[in-house]
């Protein structure tokens, strides 16, 4: 039994009628929640935490229902053992983080959704209160419907990539993908005056393509977007030891280095923002699905290298 006990990711630390320690298994010593050695010792004395020892003393008067704690940068929840002297400790550290992450992007999601909301609701007002509505104003409330369109389009693509199960892996050319992304891209690219230059050798990856072309699709893009009128976006294919790499570098603005590791946060944009913001957040959900690696270098006025590098070729 103590065997089973010590393999499980579950503190379990056992009292007798005096509030003695009479067995606790060795993830509580790993958490740093007591000393190894505390068999006969009073839980206030074997215990690390204040907050644990308030809770214990508790549950041992007759509490029935558990609390959390943080310790060691770390937060736990006790919980007491149904009909013993005893209870059970869960590392609740990363349901805790994906809670607040998950409250964050909700509240997120609300505020990019209501902005464009008001300013659709603002501008049919507006038309109706004209014996001759504008044209103009339909059409900019038509063009914010739009983009609302798009926002609530990509977040179920989030959605789906979150809960989509394995991927569905076949072998597949990067220059093929590639080039399906460019041409989807043609009339983005004639309008910004972009040059685009596909370097490298073709190579072949077993993953999923339609994932791969929308992450592609999405650092493409950006390269474009941000780039200056008439600028350049370079396309690199290349293998580092056995690992394909995917290489876009453009001729753009550039990112601010504090804003580098902000970019992959739903609706960040950094301050010049020009679309949803939900782009590169689903390129690393893609990547983390597919165990493709993502690397971005960049300065401001120093254009900007964003980097996929794929799992080993098969």
């Amino acid at each position: 039994m103590e065997k089973i006990l010590n393999s499980i990711d579950l503190g379990i630390v056992i009292f007798n009628e005096k509030e003695e320690i009479v067995y606790a298994n060795d993830i509580c010593v790993r958490w740093g929640l007591l000393s190894s050695e505390v068999k006969g010792k009073k839980y206030y004395e074997a215990f690390k935490s204040l907050e644990l020892i308030n809770i214990t003393g508790n549950i041992l008067k007759g509490e029935r229902t558990g609390s959390k704690f943080e310790h060691g940068g770390r937060v736990y929840r006790v919980n007491p053992i149904e009909e013993v002297s005893a209870i059970k400790i869960e590392d609740i550290t990363e349901f805790v983080k994906f809670e607040k992450l998950q409250k964050e992007f909700s509240a997120s999601v609300s505020h990019e959704l209501s902005t464009p909301i008001s300013a659709i609701k603002g501008l049919l007002e507006t038309a109706l209160m004209e014996e001759n509505p504008d044209r103009k104003l339909i059409e900019k409330a038509l063009k914010r419907t739009q983009d609302m369109e798009k926002m609530i389009n990509a977040l179920k693509l989030l959605v789906l990539i979150e809960t989509g199960g394995k991927a569905k892996k076949e072998k597949v050319s990067l220059k093929n993908i590639i080039g399906d992304v460019i041409q989807n891209l043609a009339e983005r690219i004639k309008e910004m005056k972009v040059r685009v230059k596909i370097e490298g050798e073709d190579l072949q990856v077993v993953t999923d393509r339609g994932k791969v072309y929308i992450l592609l699709k999405n650092i493409i893009e950006n390269a474009v977007k941000y780039n200056r009128k008439g600028g350049d976006v370079f396309i690199r294919i290349l293998k580092e030891g056995k690992n394909p790499v995917v290489e876009v570098e453009d001729t753009g603005e550039g990112i601010p280095k504090e804003e580098i590791p902000l970019l992959f946060q739903p609706f960040f944009g950094g301050k010049n923002k020009k679309g949803m913001g939900l782009g590169l957040t689903i390129s690393k959900k893609i990547a983390d699905n597919l165990g493709i690696k993502i690397e971005i270098k960049s300065g401001e006025g120093k254009g900007t290298t964003v980097r996929a590098v794929f799992p080993e070729e098969i």
